[in-house]
């Protein structure tokens, strides 16, 4: 029975709150279950501090604040997956804040760029990298995260018709970047220009 599965059977809420209580395999399964997408999603919000390495610390960090919930709080999670979201992005949040004080006290040279040419996934991973955040964001929860526009509209704490019409901005412009892949673009204020 693949993770998917079992997870169904069991049910996303009793899943968490066993997890709450200690329950070492409902802790195990939640992690298969969630942690690459919300690995994925982390890596976005990440992407403009250069910090993408550190999603999967992230990610940890938010499960963790998840295991100190208590029981009787995590029986009021109406959505499991737009809450684990919603925790991951606070926490990549302030992992941003940390990361910027830490830019200040001290500065790096930049790694140099990779030789040869990127790989598909490797180019769109850049495509969606070079989108404002605003966009990448809501790109990554509804593709890596699979959320609706509704859950992504409740996680970011915005209107349902922003998200889509962020989502839809975004994927204009992906198109626009992916059909000249040799031309690493740039996008300043929604204008696209080469570098």
């Amino acid at each position: 029975m693949c993770i998917r599965d079992r997870v169904r059977a069991i049910d996303e809420r009793k899943l968490l709150v066993r997890t709450g209580r200690g329950h070492g395999n409902s802790a195990r399964l939640l992690w298969r279950f969630y942690a690459p997408r919300l690995i994925a999603y982390a890596r976005t919000l990440l992407a403009s501090q250069g910090a993408q390495a550190h999603a999967e610390d992230v990610v940890q960090i938010a499960m963790c604040k998840v295991l100190q919930t208590s029981p009787a709080r995590l029986r009021q999670v109406e959505a499991v997956g737009p809450w684990l979201y919603t925790i991951v992005r606070t926490s990549a949040l302030n992992h941003m804040r940390g990361e910027r004080r830490e830019m200040k006290r001290r500065t790096h040279a930049k790694p140099p760029n990779q030789m040869g040419p990127p790989s598909s996934y490797e180019t769109l991973r850049r495509a969606v990298e070079a989108l404002p955040s605003d966009e990448a964001e809501v790109v990554s929860l509804r593709h890596a995260g699979g959320l609706t526009f509704d859950q992504i509209a409740e996680v970011l704490a915005i209107p349902r018709s922003t998200a889509a019409s962020r989502h839809s901005r975004a994927l204009d412009r992906l198109r626009e970047a992916l059909t000249e892949p040799d031309a690493p673009l740039k996008f300043v204020e929604g204008v696209r220009h080469a570098r």
